[in-house]
């Protein structure tokens, strides 16, 4: 694309983003349509915030924070722009421009301000150091909501120059041929960039157009800088290391190219318009060569402040320069050298540990690691199996005694979006003292949330777990921690295990409390399967079930339904269907028959009989109906008008749900008539799933009395024209009774010994729904007795909980089994990794 279509393209989309100012949230997906939205929001005067794309934790969070007027992102693969309404104008300081994401405590995103003054003197800086023309040409290799990455598409249209998109890493097999085929003149990377360049020989590879190749976010090894220095000028090229913050809208001082040769070991000089000092503990400037401080920065390109929440954006520029946190020395040449972080140091034994120089020695005698610690002991990270001399030689890198080091090993080292090692996440990770236990309570989250990939460092809500993942998850950390933390959903895997040896006072008690859709849910399962069995009219539990699932929509998806990120909200129901499914092929089997409307999920609309072996017996409606209100939810949701309507407004929009799907209860059968078959059909049952979003949404007296007045005089009357006998009387006044445990009681008290068994049913309601009657009927047992009623239950449960107990195992094994397929293909790609006497260290 020329400046000239791009300036067309912007001067369309402008008029989207004219008017008073508005906060924008934007996905910064590697597209085009992305930088000219970004374009197009400065161009107009709008602030605009950077989103990592696809990265649903973060979005949701930073739009409860700041509650965007706007958002523009990728939806069902298009880009869509959503007003959601919110007017933030008189609250936004007039130079804010632009909001980037950086780390803050306990791994809570805090986001630093920027000005369009801060970009443009940054980007200025950039050109004139780097030398940037309209000749110049990047290959896109960073997220562009990182601010290295950003500053990179910033530089090159101040200079009039280009940016080329090859793939999605360096590592791809077409990345380096199409950078070179486009006429790349440069190349930009963080540390773990140039580890994968190297495993892909790229210093021989190199093609005569590059010019110039830059390195930041991080420390890369000076042996290497050295190497690519070399390599680049070869080709009349310059290598250019570089240091930088997001707090300094990207760069703050870099090594001219002459001086790398003789200097690698130091981040240079401060950038042109900046200035850099090293200050004591005191705040005193410290002039000695070699003395410590912290490195302080100033210059134009300093952010405004932080921001955690919307009224942070009233405030204007806080900061005259900026502490970076990193401890430096300089060379008497006037180069500054950094030294480590203040915060990666620990002191062990009266000695002062610095985790960088453990680091940097163990990686001189060719190992690849990340280390973290306390003031009681040091961790060095590994990737794969590693051998016991480790310990020794970080002991003796920090001179300290060898019983302060542990050795943690993980299956890959995790890294942040810009590649840098994520220290948060290493930091969270259970210890070594304990591996099989992190492990398996991983398993356990990987069986109820597969194909996701999950990790040490995710939790429940990261995950966007539904209403069955909840109770899966929730009975396994029970049963490895022996008891249920507060706000367990929101505490990583990792960190969970490690309050495994922590037990509340509250263990002594002899009763316990279960939140009380758990105990619903078990009650419920428990009713069908003695209904089935005895046939005693005490119907109710699958409409108890339809509640729970409007209460699970509610409390686990309402987010993804409200952000129109319909996708995530159907993932658990597809995850559902694959032991209905199993049902399915194995009536075929014994039919020798295919159940064809059942195949196809419609078995409840009436246009198939079990008799002659078109569908599944009358049972297994509730499936088909969960997955037909499923999609009739998606459908709704997928209408930006609907969401904002039900974001703003839930409890309301769902009370007149409820009250128009209890009209088409009767007003469908009077246009599609199937008889008693109507009670299978999806809107039949629809408003039990609204009367169970609505349950979740009272969040105040008066919507409490509203509900339950409202079920009050609908559930007499669904039992009075559904037949005005005991059974219709049971059922819809069990609904009441479950809907007023619901609104008015979170939680129930039980003994003690009873909540493995309630946590347990309640897990695996689902598949006893599905298999309780496969083997009572299979066995022709006789349930006229209560011998034969009580084996017919106890089978159905024992059954049931033994189908999700397969179910779990299998997904736990897939996914581990995922997750080591990619790390062969990743070492396949790669290569074997290489130590100081060039024999392999890491095999596959």
């Amino acid at each position: 694309m020329s400046y000239a279509d791009v300036r067309a393209q912007i001067d369309t989309l402008l008029p989207r983003f004219a008017g008073e100012r508005r906060l924008v949230a934007l996905e910064a997906w590697a597209s085009a349509q992305f930088i000219i939205a970004y374009l197009a929001a400065l161009k107009a005067g709008q602030p605009v915030a950077l989103l990592p794309p696809g990265k649903a934790d973060l979005r949701d969070a930073f739009h409860k924070d700041f509650q965007p007027a706007l958002s523009f992102s990728m939806q069902a693969g298009r880009w869509t722009m959503v007003e959601h309404g919110t007017r933030l104008g008189a609250e936004m300081h007039r130079d804010l421009a632009l909001m980037l994401a950086t780390s803050g405590s306990e791994g809570r995103p805090r986001w630093v301000r920027l000005s369009r003054a801060n970009i443009e003197a940054n980007a200025a800086s950039i050109v004139t150091y780097l030398g940037l023309t309209s000749s110049d040409r990047l290959p896109h290799t960073l997220p562009l909501h990182y601010s290295y990455g950003l500053s990179t598409l910033n530089s090159h249209l101040a200079a009039g120059g280009s940016l080329a998109f090859c793939g999605e890493s360096v590592a791809d097999p077409d990345f380096l041929r199409t950078a070179a085929s486009l006429g790349s003149t440069g190349l930009s990377g963080v540390p773990f960039t140039y580890e994968l360049l190297e495993r892909l020989a790229f210093r021989s590879r190199m093609w005569p157009g590059l010019r110039y190749m830059t390195v930041a976010g991080g420390r890369l090894s000076p042996d290497l800088v050295k190497l690519y220095d070399v390599a680049l000028r070869r080709h009349g090229g310059c290598f250019f290391a570089m240091y930088g913050q997001t707090e300094a809208t990207a760069r703050m001082a870099y090594l001219p190219p002459e001086l790398v040769r003789t200097h690698a070991d130091c981040i240079g000089i401060a950038i042109p318009g900046g200035h850099l000092r090293i200050r004591d503990e005191a705040g005193c400037s410290i002039t000695g060569v070699g003395e410590k401080g912290e490195l302080v920065y100033r210059g134009p390109n300093v952010m405004m402040g932080y921001a955690t929440r919307r009224e942070d954006l009233a405030r204007g520029a806080e900061l005259a320069e900026l502490a970076t946190g990193d401890i430096a020395t300089q060379t008497t040449e006037g180069l500054f050298r950094l030294e480590g972080r203040a915060s990666r140091f620990s002191k062990i034994a009266g000695i002062r540990v610095g985790h960088e120089a453990i680091e940097w020695a163990l990686r001189s005698k060719g190992i690849s690691c990340a280390v973290t610690g306390s003031d009681e002991s040091i961790a060095v990270h590994v990737e794969g199996s590693a051998g016991n001399v480790i310990p020794a030689l970080a002991a003796d890198a920090a001179g300290m005694p060898l019983r302060f080091v542990r050795l943690q090993t993980h299956q890959e080292l995790p890294r942040l979006p810009s590649g840098k090692i994520d220290y948060k996440a290493l930091e969270k990770a259970a210890p070594p003292s304990a591996p099989s236990s992190a492990k398996d309570l991983i398993q356990d989250f990987q069986a109820a949330f597969y194909p996701k990939k999950v990790s040490a460092g995710d939790s429940f809500e990261s995950l966007e777990g539904d209403s069955l993942a909840y109770v899966q998850t929730s009975l396994a950390v029970e049963n490895r921690l022996g008891f249920l933390p507060e706000n367990w959903e929101q505490i990583p895997i990792g960190q969970l295990e490690k309050q495994r040896s922590s037990l509340p006072a509250a263990e002594s008690r002899r009763t316990s409390k279960v939140e009380s859709h758990l105990f619903l849910r078990a009650a419920a399962i428990l009713l069908i399967v003695v209904h089935h069995a005895t046939l005693w009219p005490i119907p109710g539990g699958a409409a108890v079930l339809m509640m729970m699932v409007g209460y699970g929509f509610a409390r686990f998806h309402s987010e993804q339904l409200f952000s129109g990120r319909v996708g995530a909200f159907l993932l658990p129901m597809f995850r559902n269907l694959l032991p209905y499914f199993v049902i399915v092929a194995g009536f075929t089997v014994v039919w020798e028959k295919l159940p064809w409307a059942s195949a196809l999920l419609i078995g409840n609309l009436g246009f198939a009989d079990p008799g002659d072996h078109t569908m599944l017996p009358f049972q297994f409606w509730f499936v088909e109906a969960y997955v037909q209100i499923c999609l009739m939810t998606a459908l709704s949701f997928s209408v930006p008008a609907v969401q904002r309507l039900a974001a703003k407004h839930p409890f309301e929009v769902a009370l007149g749900v409820l009250l128009f799907a209890f009209a088409l209860r009767y007003a469908v059968p009077l246009v599609y008539d199937i008889g008693n078959r109507k009670i299978f059909f999806p809107t039949y049952v629809l408003w039990l799933v609204a009367l169970g979003w609505c349950a979740y949404f009272v969040d105040s007296t008066a919507r409490r009395a509203a509900l339950l007045l409202t079920a009050a005089l609908l559930c007499p009357f669904a039992a009075y024209t559904g037949g005005n006998w005991q059974g219709s009387w049971t059922l819809y006044m069990l609904q009441l009774s479950v809907l007023f445990i619901l609104v008015l009681v979170p939680s129930l008290r039980l003994p003690r010994f009873s909540i493995p068994a309630v946590t347990l049913i309640s897990a695996g309601s689902y598949h006893i729904y599905l298999f309780h009657r496969i083997v009572p009927e299979s066995l022709g047992l006789d349930t006229r007795g209560l011998f034969g009623i009580f084996a017919s239950v106890v089978i159905g449960l024992v059954t049931g909980i033994g189908a999700m107990s397969l179910q779990r195992l299998i997904f736990a094994r897939l996914g581990s089994t995922v997750a080591m397929n990619r790390r062969l293909v990743a070492n396949r790609a790669a290569g074997p990794l290489i130590g100081s006497d060039d024999r392999p260290i890491l095999n596959e």
